[in-house]
């Protein structure tokens, strides 16, 4: 029997947006406010997609009509004794 093949497959290309865009998503999950133009905002909906090779994030958030880049979200910074 043959075990798995090693490969970098699972690597994202574009370690920061990943993590970046994961913090997202965790944030929609657990329905954490991110920052957006200095205000606490929810986010209502994220939408992934390819662009030239990469994962791109759309995000809406609640009370916005039109999708934001997820480069221009901020993620809060965790309070202490927060869990995680």
């Amino acid at each position: 029997m043959i075990g798995p093949v090693p490969s970098n497959q699972d690597t994202p290309l574009d370690a920061g947006a990943y993590r970046h865009q994961m913090l997202l998503l965790r944030s929609a999950h657990c329905a954490r406010p991110v920052l957006y133009q200095d205000r606490n905002r929810f986010i209502n909906g994220l939408s992934l997609y390819q662009d030239g090779g990469r994962v791109s994030m759309t995000v809406y958030l609640a009370g916005a009509k039109e999708g934001i880049d997820s480069g221009e979200v901020q993620i809060k910074p965790a309070t202490p004794g927060a869990p995680a």
